[in-house]
């Protein structure tokens, strides 16, 4: 095989591992909720931590992936991350000691968190610069796509096979993705090591020394943590608690949330595009957006209004909350280009550390009040629900209050 052809076959193997880390990410707990609760015998706690631990992990490695992406290259990150990645996949399934759960979802937090920054480092130099923004978009797309396989298409191959073996089967296709992976890395010459890499503080300091960069981190990974916060650990069973739909119904919306988040990151850059990029007029939009839809299903919730409209809210909320396209833009004219690099790995940081936090407040906040019991699965009370999204919409409030000062002029 030809160099050009090993490497295009391993940028398409290294989106098959983004694609399962996006799909790890939004399947656990968020689509399994009730069978692990339902399997395990514990609260609500111990469910969404699968999420949190997840979440954590991801983050804390977005402060240091693309520093050892410079200096290993991201191919071998890639190997390391789809190893990683497949191991845990792998664990969870067969595991039934809950602390070995948690440990095998620290290794696919690990795992799929090498991916991202790897895979647009080898696009970059693979693909002449014409073509980088559409190569770029099919990889985010097959990451997507993940996310939207992690909730109705996965509670429908549920009918014909258990959950565990699904996931079983998925982590041996990941190892076996890895695999030939490692086989065609061996026919590939990858550059050397480049040594002079090396981790400093300096970047982290000057990205944080500006308010204006403090003040757009708190407003975006508010609005980010939400949003992500109820697709990926307790959205599902809230639309089935609350709301009474069922569960490959409330899968649907889920999947359906998937779609927007992916489709209104284009969007929303198209559309400030039309309005001559005043970008921070977006993001204060966004942040009454995500006001008024969390005062509206915390008012159902304190009335009992069960309604199928908050499935349109949850809708909304993806929409509001694909702001990438807006944001990175927004710190690369703000920062230093030997600092935006910097700048944007924080924000990654704060994106998925807000949704690990939010996933371990829920977690708590819904064992507050006493759930029923139908059969082995506990449903939980408008009490319950009612501080969650309570607390979501406190949020809000802070991230409206960020979102209004930051300025038009960069």
């Amino acid at each position: 095989m030809k160099r050009k052809g090993i490497i295009f076959t391993l940028i398409l193997l290294g989106s098959l591992f983004y694609f399962f880390a996006n799909f790890q990410r939004i399947a656990i707990p968020g689509a399994v909720f009730d069978l692990l609760q339902e399997d395990l015998r514990v609260s609500a706690p111990y469910i969404t931590a699968f999420g949190a631990i997840f979440m954590y992990i991801y983050a804390f490695n977005q402060l240091i992936i693309g520093i050892l992406v410079e200096r290993f290259g991201g191919f071998r990150i890639i190997l390391a991350g789809g190893f990683i990645l497949a191991l845990g996949a792998i664990l969870f399934p067969i595991s039934s000691n809950i602390w070995l759960m948690y440990f095998s979802r620290a290794l696919v937090g690990l795992g799929g968190s090498m991916f991202y920054l790897s895979l647009i480092r080898e696009i970059k130099a693979f693909v002449p610069e014409k073509d980088f923004g559409i190569a770029l978009s099919v990889m985010l797309f097959v990451g997507y796509a993940g996310g939207i396989a992690a909730n109705a298409p996965f509670v429908y191959m549920m009918k014909f096979a258990g959950w565990k073996t699904i996931l079983f089967i998925l982590g041996l296709i990941s190892f076996a993705g890895a695999a030939l992976f490692f086989i065609l890395t061996k026919q590939l010459k990858l550059p050397n090591i480049n040594r002079n890499i090396k981790i400093r503080i300096l970047p982290f300091r000057l990205v944080l020394h500006k308010r204006h960069n403090r003040n757009l981190f708190s407003f975006a990974c508010c609005n980010f943590g939400i949003s992500y916060a109820i697709q990926s650990i307790i959205g599902k069973k809230f639309l089935e608690d609350f709301c009474l739909i069922h569960s490959s119904d409330s899968a649907l919306v889920l999947s359906i949330m998937a779609v927007i988040a992916a489709v209104f990151n284009i969007v929303n850059a198209s559309l400030c595009k039309m309005c001559h990029n005043h970008r921070v007029i977006f993001l204060k939009i966004a942040s009454v957006i995500t006001f008024f839809s969390l005062l509206f299903i915390c008012f159902c919730l304190l009335f009992d209004i069960r309604t199928y409209y908050i499935a349109a809210i949850f809708c909304i909320l993806a929409a509001n909350a694909s702001l990438t396209s807006l944001l990175v833009p927004v710190l690369h004219l703000t920062n230093r280009k030997m600092v935006s690099g910097t700048a944007v790995s924080i924000m990654n940081f704060c994106f998925f550390m807000m949704v690990g936090i939010l996933g371990t407040l829920s977690g708590f906040l819904l064992n507050l009040f006493e759930p029923e019991k139908h059969g082995n699965i506990l449903v939980y009370s408008n009490y319950s629900y009612l501080a969650v999204f309570g607390l979501f919409f406190l949020l809000s409030v802070f991230e409206m209050y960020k979102a209004m000062k930051l300025s038009n002029k960069y």
